[in-house]
């Protein structure tokens, strides 16, 4: 799924909802009805206060309780070729590796990373080469740029990076209630 304005996810939940009422009345079920109508009330408030969250490095890679990026697992073979049992190299205990993939199930946009050059090398940064979108967390506000130049705005909220068809994880699609 991929993020979209609160007009248009209220739209389509909408849809989605009358045709599961008027399934329901055809059945003759009045609680089909309202169970549809409460379930449509309650998504439409867990986006809006999906959409309301502060911008977060968090919700774009993998870091840990005090926000500094965690490196993604590095594996030297798939298997026990090497002796390595197929465990992640760059880490030292399991406490780590669960710690990374927790961090990863908190993500809420696909596709970003932190750059590696000299320029965003304090962490601040994150892409999304597939989009074309550079995101600077800097201070309160966020900047994004396009790669081909033409975008270039401050955000503060998820809601604000509605006009770039983000693609959401499934961990955002749950938060949601989808």
């Amino acid at each position: 799924m991929k993020l979209q304005s609160m007009t248009d996810f209220v739209l389509e939940q909408n849809e989605i909802a009358l045709s599961k009422i008027i399934t329901a009345e055809t059945k003759d079920s009045i609680s089909d009805c309202i169970d549809a109508d409460f379930n449509f009330r309650k998504i439409i408030s867990n986006y809006a206060n999906f959409l309301k969250q502060p911008l977060t490095l968090g919700m774009f890679v993998p870091v840990d309780k005090h926000g500094v990026v965690l490196q993604p697992l590095q594996f030297c073979c798939t298997g026990s070729v090497c002796g390595c049992m197929g465990m992640p190299v760059n880490v030292g205990s399991q406490g780590e590796i669960d710690e990374y993939y927790e961090a990863k199930e908190r993500v809420l946009f696909e596709g970003f990373k932190i750059p590696k050059d000299e320029w965003h090398k304090d962490n601040d940064t994150v892409y999304n080469e597939k989009i074309g979108i550079t995101i600077y967390l800097k201070s309160e506000t966020i900047s994004i740029q396009q790669s081909c130049g033409i975008g270039y705005g401050v955000v503060k909220t998820i809601e604000d990076l509605c006009q770039y068809g983000l693609e959401l994880t499934p961990s955002a699609i749950k938060s949601i209630g989808l």
